[in-house]
């Protein structure tokens, strides 16, 4: 008989992409599942679409609850979940078919099954089939420094008791990179992920979303995870990793550093505002050292934001922060 999977599925406002989530779990090669859908206070008619579900539909669940945000909504999941296994789909996105049967098989005696995803990014070009020992996850950020491994929980599968056990949760009041912090503190309870490179589920970004939506916590949401993700690939602390390596993390935080200008510069609703939330980010020394020193193969952009930082020349510093 199949071991029972059981899928947390955070709802809030996803009534027209509901119907084709749960139709992609419906085709699954992995019959024994069961899927709980958290309705996070929805409006706009998910809940209703929720419970019609679970009338007609014995392996769907639903729990209602006022809106709390979507940590909040995978923490109640988490709670009332049966399986010994637990994935994480999002309301408005779609799996394979062979999503939760390709995970199982690849999970194998590890602690964590990943495979990739369908979206607009080169972030799978990387990944190979494999086991890794955490060690050698925490020591090679050229391969695992990549959101694919360290951000998304929606492309993993996960032990039921091992988050259990150690008593982990998405963290509450984040809204930001939320997903970050949970796999970061799974990761560091296992002592080996295997990963699939076949890309099995279609992360979907709509317009309306809240990364299209200005958040005036993002600073405080991103500057803790920045230092969380330092010490990740730092196990012996500063200097730990060789050169080859230290230098493919730099480059990875500069992306970080600068998609966290970008969003602060594209969204934000005036000038004082974007000021005000790039002099925080900045304050911040990771995210300083960063601009001030661009890794190798950044172009004459990278160099100039790092002259005028150093000149404080905060006008012009924005402008080349925004085209780069």
């Amino acid at each position: 008989m199949q071991d029972l999977i059981s899928i947390v599925i955070p709802v809030y406002n996803c009534a027209p992409y509901l119907d084709a989530c749960l139709e992609s779990l419906r085709a699954q090669t992995w019959q024994n599942w069961e899927a709980i859908l958290v309705d996070d206070g929805s409006r706009d008619g998910s809940a209703a679409l929720c419970d019609a579900w679970a009338a007609k539909e014995p392996r769907v669940r639903v729990l209602h609850q006022k809106n709390a945000g979507v940590s909040a909504a995978r923490n109640a999941g988490i709670q009332a979940v049966q399986g010994a296994y637990l994935a994480f789909v999002d309301g408005d996105d779609r799996v394979e078919p062979g999503y939760l049967e390709t995970l199982y098989r690849t999970l194998g005696d590890n602690q964590m099954a990943v495979c990739c995803v369908f979206d607009l990014s080169d972030w799978n070009e990387k990944v190979r089939q494999e086991v890794v020992p955490l060690d050698i996850f925490r020591a090679t950020p050229s391969r695992y420094a990549n959101p694919v491994y360290t951000n998304y929980p929606c492309n993993k599968l996960f032990l039921t008791a091992l988050i259990r056990n150690n008593r982990l949760a998405f963290p509450a009041g984040v809204r930001r990179c939320e997903d970050a912090y949970f796999v970061q503190d799974y990761l560091l309870c296992c002592r080996s992920i295997a990963v699939c490179p076949q890309k099995l589920y279609h992360y979907d970004q709509h317009e309306g979303s809240a990364m299209h939506r200005f958040y005036a916590g993002v600073c405080d949401d991103e500057i803790p995870l920045m230092q969380r993700q330092y010490e990740l690939f730092h196990i012996a602390g500063p200097n730990s990793l060789v050169k080859a390596e230290e230098d493919a993390f730099r480059g990875w935080q500069y992306g970080k550093v600068l998609g966290i200008l970008r969003y602060i510069l594209q969204y934000a609703p005036d000038r004082k505002t974007a000021l005000a939330q790039t002099q925080r980010l900045l304050g911040v020394p990771l995210a300083r050292q960063s601009l001030l020193d661009p890794p190798p193969g950044t172009g004459k952009k990278a160099r100039l934001a790092a002259w005028l930082l150093r000149a404080n020349a905060w006008g012009p510093l924005l402008r080349v922060l925004a085209t780069m």
